[in-house]
């Protein structure tokens, strides 16, 4: 067989580092979860839209279904990955070089992220996952607000390389209900804090992606079954109250515009955002 077609795009390296993180984390398959863009794209594929472009593989690690061993970090580090940085953890690279200012960067870049509720912290500032560093270390996993729900509701699906078709990996992805608050919850606590992150009009598309593919009953029967859960009932609470705040604000809908610009109607992006505005269990 031919070598495999080397990605061109931002987007084509993130599914390629997504198929081989998968891979070289098989024995830790059960606990990862796709989220992020990659999995709002594969969950709004009948949506006659433009994909955005994006250069993040974003993973959900559910701390209770990792085995001890093999370590995360001697996996990734035997496969060629190294740490992005230190000051945050769970940010992997691999395929090193420089940009024309002189900074590091990667190839292929991964986030591996436990949800903030299963992490075994209670800080709301300190984004390690104690549950998995005496066997993983410290810097494998880093920890966010608003994957909780994304380690119960979601599904397998086989996902294709971009780039080369003959690549593909089976892996579970968060389902619409989880990666609607998983997006409202990104963007709703980086709004109030924006030492957290900066808010990118982006994520208020692919938000409007996932509420117009989606019926809002259904979405929020699935919530509501895990807002009094033992172990993320109180994170899925906070994460529906982030979320129901961005859908009330008006500048969102017209932050959602500027994403599509042309190609989506203005009044259809308002269409949505009516229909969501009041559905949430607050």
């Amino acid at each position: 067989m031919s070598e495999f077609k080397v990605p061109r795009t931002e987007i084509e390296w993130s599914r390629r580092a997504i198929i081989n993180v998968v891979s070289v984390l098989a024995v830790h398959a059960e606990s990862l979860t796709l989220v992020g863009a990659h999995a709002v794209l594969l969950r709004t594929m009948d949506l006659d839209v433009p994909r955005m472009p994006t250069g993040d593989g974003d993973l959900g690690v559910t701390p209770g279904l990792v085995g001890d061993l093999p370590s995360i970090e001697t996996l990734l580090g035997e496969a060629g990955y190294e740490h992005r940085t230190t000051a945050r953890p769970g940010l992997w690279g691999r395929g090193p070089y420089d940009e024309a200012d002189g900074t590091r960067s990667f190839r292929e870049k991964i986030d591996l992220l436990a949800p903030h509720g299963l992490s075994g912290t209670a800080s709301r500032t300190k984004r390690g996952v104690p549950a998995l560093q005496p066997a993983h270390g410290k810097l494998a996993v880093g920890n966010a607000f608003g994957l909780e729900l994304a380690a119960f509701n979601r599904s397998r699906i086989t996902i294709g390389d971009l780039a080369d078709a003959r690549l593909s990996a089976e892996i579970h992805v968060a389902e619409i209900p989880a990666l609607i608050l998983a997006k409202g919850s990104k963007v709703g606590e980086r709004l109030g804090e924006p030492r957290k992150g900066a808010v990118r009009d982006k994520d208020f598309g692919d938000l409007w992606r996932l509420m117009a593919v989606a019926d809002p009953g259904e979405t929020v029967r699935v919530i509501a079954e895990f807002l009094d859960h033992s172990e993320v009932g109180a994170d899925v609470r906070q994460s529906v109250e982030w979320t129901d705040s961005v859908l009330r604000d008006p500048v969102s809908r017209e932050r959602a515009k500027s994403t599509f610009d042309t190609f989506v109607d203005p009044a259809e992006i308002d269409r949505v955002f009516d229909r969501w505005r009041d559905v949430l269990p607050t």
